[in-house]
């Protein structure tokens, strides 16, 4: 089988389309064939060697995260081999059967981005009717279900973008275009939702109302800055389980959430993708189309 895989810490040059043998499930684990693959902005930060402190890479590693095949759709253990690849073992507690009526591609791009933004509204923030919240990068692949999210649930959603039209499609009540506008102008916010981190993460803070909640789920460095003792600040673990994908699913299935695949690339064209995401400023979510060949080539 052929999986994209590096040899070591790099840029683009590294990834190589390989041929490798199929992997063997251990207990507890599934092989999934691979239709779809999400590209998330850990794959190209791990190939890049930004989270060898948290997810250290022995080599050849193949990349990717998440993927969905005919039957199921879940998240790869971060440490072991990844997804991007047309066959891929998944812990079977971090996958759930794909419902009628969502296919792979679409079941691919709810995965790690859907998981990051579930966890962040509906259990840690437990957002509700009434709440003003503030979601960075709304047009992104964590912003864009964001947005959908908060809205369903009845909050008041702000969101920082330069793609104001895109956002609004989405449910945004308000469009910050961060290039001219201050988004704490429009504070304050009951709870910030930072994709960001960086000088972002301190101005969100400091725009939050008293008593509200700033979920980040950046692995961009924070700068020092003061804290304030009268509000929170949450670091989640987006972890898969098969409740969590299940629920997000059939959010989907029944028109609540809207799967974002704005752009499809072919695992030859791997690389492409990668540059996509990398370059930022994207709308919705980028996934790789593998049919699946044969195992044994």
């Amino acid at each position: 089988m052929r999986a994209l895989r590096i040899h070591g810490y790099g840029g683009p040059e590294a990834m190589r389309l390989d041929d490798v043998p199929l992997p063997a499930p251990a207990a507890e684990q599934v092989l999934v064939q691979v239709r779809a693959a999400s590209i998330n902005p850990i794959d190209w930060k791990m190939r890049r060697g930004m989270l060898a402190s948290i997810f250290p890479l022995s080599f050849p590693r193949t990349l990717g995260r998440d993927c969905a095949g005919e039957v199921v759709a879940g998240v790869a253990d971060p440490r072991t081999d990844g997804t991007h690849a047309e066959y891929a073992v998944l812990p079977e507690a971090a996958t759930a059967p794909v419902p009628a009526g969502l296919d792979p591609l679409a079941a691919a791009s709810l995965c790690v981005a859907g998981l990051s933004a579930w966890i962040a509204l509906v259990e840690v923030a437990q957002v509700r009717r009434g709440m003003r919240v503030l979601i960075h990068g709304g047009a992104g692949g964590v912003g864009s279900l964001a947005i959908q999210i908060a809205r369903e649930l009845g909050a008041t959603v702000f969101t920082s973008s330069t793609q104001g039209e895109y956002c609004r499609q989405l449910g945004a009540d308000r469009v910050i275009d961060y290039r001219i506008e201050n988004f704490a102008d429009a504070g304050p916010y009951d709870m910030v939702l930072d994709t960001l981190g960086g000088e972002a993460h301190v101005r969100s803070l400091e725009a939050l109302e008293r008593g509200g909640l700033l979920v980040a789920l950046s692995a961009t460095p924070v700068p020092p800055h003061a804290s304030r003792s009268e509000v929170r600040m949450e670091k989640p673990q987006i972890q898969a389980t098969r409740q969590r994908l299940e629920k997000i699913f059939d959010w989907a299935v029944r028109g609540k959430l809207r799967p974002q695949v704005t752009q499809t690339f072919s695992l030859d064209d791997a690389p492409k993708a990668y540059a996509a995401s990398e370059a930022g400023h994207g709308r919705g979510k980028i996934v790789l189309r593998i049919q699946g060949g044969d195992p044994w080539r």
